[in-house]
């Protein structure tokens, strides 16, 4: 397992924050030298902790209103197979398996309620699916996020 230091912890706040700014402008808030901060990033991508630099999206501007979880319950021994099926539905923007209730735990979008059961028929029409219960949500209070995590590691360093 590889350990993480302050600075290691500062950057990756600071990536998270504002990850347009690029590696001369971390460097420059951490008054750390570029090399470094190309180095303590590779470390971060290499350890599997910084995974992506694609941007959060809100899809409502796009027409995407309407938010669900779906729990979905799947025959057994067909998990790999049903999600692949299940990826092909373009609405499909998260799939999770779960302990609990059902064996994924899915986050798809829709115009309206009405395109959501359209939805929510093509994932029960899935291949491999048995049934799925599903909770639209009525409004994001918290988009999902890191740095109070982020801030928790580095206060317990």
């Amino acid at each position: 397992m590889t350990t993480f230091d302050k600075l290691d912890l500062d950057l990756l706040r600071i990536i998270v924050e504002d990850p347009k700014a690029g590696v001369r402008e971390f460097s420059r808030r951490l008054n750390i030298a570029r090399n470094t901060a190309q180095s303590r990033i590779r470390k971060l991508e290499d350890a599997g902790v910084l995974v992506s630099w694609r941007p959060q999206i809100n899809l409502s501007p796009l027409g995407y209103t309407v938010m669900a979880f779906v729990h979905v319950h799947i025959a057994q021994n067909r998990v790999d197979e049903t999600l692949e099926r299940l990826a092909a539905i373009p609405e499909l923007i998260e799939a999770n398996t779960v302990s609990g209730e059902g064996d994924l735990l899915c986050r798809f979008v829709s115009r309206d309620n009405a395109h959501f059961e359209t939805v929510l028929r093509a994932v029960l029409k899935t291949d491999g699916v048995l049934r799925a219960r599903s909770e639209i949500v009525l409004n994001r209070h918290i988009w999902p996020r890191t740095i109070p995590i982020i801030e928790k590691v580095r206060n317990e360093l």
